[in-house]
C-alpha cells in the first residue's frame, strides 16, 4: 500500500529508491539487525527468517494475513561500504506477479540511478514434485560417474544428491556441468509458473537469459531464482546488482503454516542523486483495476506510466474480482478509476471512469499519459 499521507511519507521515504519502492506498493518496515556469519546465501536465508518473524510478530504472532509488500534498507548484498542496499519482499502472493513486481521495482530503481545495460539471469528449480524428479535423475547420473566421485560424495549419491549438485568443491565443477538440470525436470505447475515469469520479463523489454547453473543455496530458494546485472554510471564493468527468488518452503518452515508464499530480492546500487527528495501531496486519488490474465501482463506498464509522471496510483495485487476491487477503491474515496481488462490489454488501451458520476472514456496508453498530465 502506498503512503498517501505526505507527512507519513516524509517520515519513511528519504531517497529516490524509497519513493520507487513505495510507488510500486511496498511498505517501509524496520527490521532488527542481527550479526550473521557464513556464506552469502546462508546469511541471506537467516535474514529472510528474521523478516518473516518480524512480520509475524507485527501480525499478532499466529499467522500473516493477506498479501504483504515491504522494503527495508539494510539487507545482505553490499559490494562496498559506499553502496546503498535495499531488500524487497512480498508475502502471500503465489502468482508470478510477485517475481515480476520485485524485478520491475528493482530495475526501475536502477534506471533512476543511471544504470545501463541492465540484464537478468534466471532459473527455476521447481517445487517439491520437481525436486523429487530432479533428485531421481541426479542419483542415476552420479551412479554413472561414480568412479569420478570421492568417498564422501559416493555416500551421498542416493541419500543427498542435491548436496553434491550444490557443492562448491572445485573437482565437482566439471562433473556437475554435465549433470541433469532442475529446469529440465519441472512439474507442469512449476513449468507454467516459470513460463509466466518469463512472459512478464518479455513484456518489460529487459534482456534476460535462462541459466540452469544458477541454483543458490539448496534450502533457501524454491521455484524461481534470479540475478540482475548492470553497469553503474561512470563505469564500464558489468556487475551483479541483485539476487533473489521465491522462498515458499522457508516461509512455511519459519511461520509453521502450510499455506504461505514468499518472494524476495536484495539489491545493491550506487546512489546518483543524494539531494533531499522533494515530495508533493497527491492532487487526485486514482486506482487501477485489472481484470483477467492478459491484463496482469500489462498492468505494471500502466503503473510505470504514472510513475514517470510522478502521479501515485493505487492497485490491489491479490483481489481478482472486479466487484472486490471496486469496493476497496470506493472505500478509499477514489476519484478516478483506471480499468484494464482483457480487451483493453490486447488493444493497448484503458477505460478511465469518473467515480462521482460513473461516466467513462477509453484512452490509448499514449493518450492516457496526456490525460494524466492534464488532471494532475
Amino acid at each position: 500500500m502506498q503512503i498517501l499521507n505526505l507527512k507519513e511519507k516524509k517520515k519513511n521515504i528519504k531517497k529516490l529508491s524509497d519513493y520507487t519502492a513505495d510507488y510500486f506498493g511496498f511498505d517501509f518496515i524496520e527490521i532488527d539487525e542481527k550479526k550473521n556469519t557464513g556464506s552469502e546465501d546462508s546469511i541471506a536465508e537467516k535474514e529472510k527468517v528474521n523478516i518473516l518473524k518480524t512480520i509475524l510478530k507485527k501480525e499478532g504472532g499466529k499467522k500473516i494475513n493477506g498479501t504483504k509488500l515491504f522494503f527495508y534498507n539494510k539487507p545482505v548484498l553490499k559490494t562496498s561500504n559506499k553502496d546503498n542496499s535495499m531488500s524487497l519482499d512480498i508475502i502471500n502472493l503465489e502468482s508470478a506477479v510477485a517475481e515480476a513486481l520485485v524485478i520491475k521495482t528493482a530495475v526501475s530503481i536502477l534506471v533512476d540511478e543511471g544504470y545501463k545495460d541492465i540484464s537478468i539471469r534466471l532459473n527455476s528449480i521447481g517445487d517439491k514434485e520437481s525436486q523429487k524428479l530432479f533428485k531421481k535423475e541426479l542419483t542415476l547420473y552420479y551412479k554413472s560417474v561414480i568412479d569420478s566421485l570421492k568417498t564422501i560424495e559416493k555416500k551421498k549419491k542416493t541419500t543427498d544428491p542435491l548436496d553434491i549438485y550444490y557443492s562448491n568443491k572445485e573437482y565437482l565443477k566439471e562433473i556437475n556441468e554435465a549433470a541433469p538440470t532442475a529446469i529440465d525436470n519441472l512439474s507442469p505447475e512449476s513449468y507454467e509458473h516459470f513460463k509466466k515469469v518469463t512472459e512478464y520479463i518479455d513484456n518489460f523489454g529487459i534482456d534476460y537469459s535462462i541459466d540452469p547453473t544458477l541454483v543458490g543455496e539448496k534450502r533457501y530458494f524454491s521455484k524461481i531464482i534470479f540475478k540482475i546485472f548492470g553497469i553503474a554510471p561512470g563505469e564500464k564493468e558489468v556487475k551483479e546488482l541483485a539476487f533473489g527468488g521465491r522462498y515458499d518452503e522457508l516461509a512455511m518452515e519459519t511461520v509453521r503454516k502450510k499455506k504461505i508464499s514468499a518472494v524476495g530480492l536484495n539489491l545493491s546500487f550506487k546512489q546518483k542523486n543524494k539531494s533531499a527528495l522533494k515530495l508533493r501531496d497527491n492532487k487526485i486519488n486514482i486506482h487501477l483495476l485489472k481484470i483477467g490474465s492478459t491484463s496482469e501482463l500489462k498492468f505494471l506498464e500502466i503503473v510505470d506510466i504514472f510513475k514517470k509522471l510522478n502521479v501515485p496510483i493505487k492497485f490491489n495485487l491479490s483481489e481478482k474480482k472486479i466487484s472486490d476491487q471496486l469496493k476497496k477503491a470506493h472505500d478509499n474515496n477514489v476519484e478516478k478509476i483506471v480499468i484494464l481488462g482483457e480487451k483493453e490489454a490486447k488493444d493497448n488501451k484503458v477505460v478511465v471512469r469518473n467515480a462521482e458520476d460513473s461516466s467513462q472514456k477509453d484512452y490509448s496508453l499514449k493518450d492516457l499519459e496526456k490525460y494524466i498530465k492534464r488532471i494532475s
